[in-house]
């Protein structure tokens, strides 16, 4: 009998005969009964060795079977991922919630509370009301967080009615729209979608910290968004949001383990992506924005081979996972002698078929170039469906579309195509720009501009670094 701890670390090995065939031995003869019987108390004492009523308190939600790639369901070391709750079922441990209350009803009062009790609480929709009649009479002069829960803010607020104040308690939604009455004033946002809040942390002050964002852009309090973003890393741990110290970007060429560092998040977000793609939980539209200074290509150190090394980085990391991966790059757009490629993508076509990808005999990618990773250009005839003779491609990586300026030159056309063609299957843009261009025949002005916009904005981010600079970005004026 193997007894194993919940992270599937054998701890030892019993071994019993339970059915012992030599007569002369009775005192060795076991039950089948006496055996299931030790085993129930040998695991039970393990269980509570390993779970103290003190300690976090754990639960396992499964994942769904993966769709896209037998390897996918391989991709994590474990079929299931582990949300922390706090002990007794709370939200935020009494530190974080003490910590947490305190900073808002000192900081926050006027530009944070009173607004969210106007526009999201009964007594914003009551003043609105009241104050038709009585010029302004009803108002809600102070604002203090009693309570927070996994739903909601506690507040109690104080009303003055003429000269009487009195106070009363009210409940803010952390998920609230405005109320009626104050949609003027406040218009609401889109609510944040709840897979995308259960994945992105399993840390409470996380979950909390976004939905208070969401509801201070609506309130207009945009300066308390960046504290709501310090109170997160401030009570997130150590190191939460932060780049590790050696991380000298102004230096140029990147030391490699700088470059590796953000290869490795960018291709950990491609493969996350394309699993939950599959799981129906995203979208296939994706983009990666990856712009550090030898990314930036409106910067001088920009370096086309850190782009090909980040492009290699994620196919490999799909392709390992037995995904089929199409690496495409935008042909030659424009008409007569005005046609071209982007300066940016000069060349890269060629290179990404010369560079080392370390797949010839006895290397450690053997094959895979030709089998698992193929090139291709952006257009629906680039997309490989299966048939008898050929696999189907899994998953698209799209280097850097956009488009240029002149006749012909938008990308959005076979882009679109492109995408429409690959159906559900993962569509990976690496640092796109699809905004509008100079061009003759109004191909890129007003006309047909909102279904352009609406294309572009139906990628989701999976993955972005930008760099905050405090003017050009010429000389690395990083901030």
């Amino acid at each position: 009998v193997v007894i194993r701890h919940p992270s599937s670390t054998p701890l030892f090995i019993i071994t019993m005969p339970i059915l012992n065939p030599n007569p002369l031995l009775p005192s060795t003869k076991w039950s089948l009964a006496s055996c299931l019987l030790l085993l129930q108390c040998v695991a039970f004492g393990f269980v509570d060795a390993f779970y103290s009523p003190k300690s976090v308190t754990h639960i396992t939600i499964a994942k769904n079977n993966h769709a896209v790639g037998s390897a996918l369901q391989s991709s994590t070391s474990s079929s299931a991922e582990e949300v922390e709750v706090t002990e007794g079922g709370g939200y935020l441990d009494d530190e974080k919630l003490e910590f947490c209350k305190a900073y808002l009803n000192e900081h926050h009062k006027s530009d944070v509370l009173l607004p969210f009790t106007n526009a999201f609480s009964p007594l914003g929709a009551k003043a609105v009301k009241k104050n038709m009649w009585r010029g302004g009479s009803y108002t809600v002069v102070d604002a203090e967080v009693t309570d927070i829960t996994s739903d909601a803010l506690h507040i109690e607020a104080t009303v003055q009615e003429g000269t009487t104040p009195k106070k009363e308690t009210v409940v803010v939604s952390l998920d609230s729209d405005t109320v009626s009455g104050m949609a003027r004033t406040y218009p609401t946002l889109p609510q944040i979608d709840p897979l995308k809040l259960e994945r992105a942390s399993n840390m409470p002050i996380d979950n909390f910290c976004r939905r208070m964002i969401r509801l201070c852009n609506i309130v207009k309090a945009y300066g308390a968004t960046g504290k709501m973003i310090q109170l997160g890393v401030q009570l997130g741990g150590k190191g939460v949001g932060k780049l590790k110290n050696d991380m000298y970007l102004n230096q140029v060429p990147h030391n490699r383990y700088v470059r590796q560092y953000f290869y490795g998040m960018a291709a950990d977000a491609a493969l996350e992506a394309a699993i939950l793609c599959s799981q129906k939980q995203l979208t296939n539209r994706m983009k990666i924005t990856a712009l550090f200074p030898e990314m930036n290509p409106s910067m001088d150190s920009y370096r086309i081979g850190t782009l090909l090394e980040l492009t290699r980085t994620i196919a490999i990391k799909l392709a390992e996972q037995n995904l089929r991966v199409r690496v495409c790059v935008q042909g030659s757009m424009g008409v007569g002698i005005f046609t071209g490629v982007p300066k940016q993508l000069n060349g890269v076509h060629t290179l990404l078929q010369r560079m080392d990808w370390e797949s010839g005999e006895g290397e450690e990618n053997e094959g895979m170039v030709g089998d698992y990773v193929n090139f291709g250009f952006v257009g629906k005839e680039h997309v490989l469906d299966a048939t008898d003779d050929t696999p189907q491609d899994d998953v698209f990586i799209i280097i850097c579309p956009q488009n240029m300026i002149g006749l012909e030159s938008s990308i959005m056309g076979p882009l679109s195509e492109m995408v429409d063609a690959a159906g559900d299957r993962p569509v990976i843009l690496l640092n796109p720009d699809l905004t509008d261009k100079i061009s003759a025949q109004g191909q890129q002005s007003v006309r047909g501009r909102q279904e352009r916009l609406d294309f572009s904005n139906s990628f989701e981010t999976i993955y972005q670094f930008q760099n905050i600079y405090t003017s050009g970005t010429s000389y690395f004026p990083i901030l």
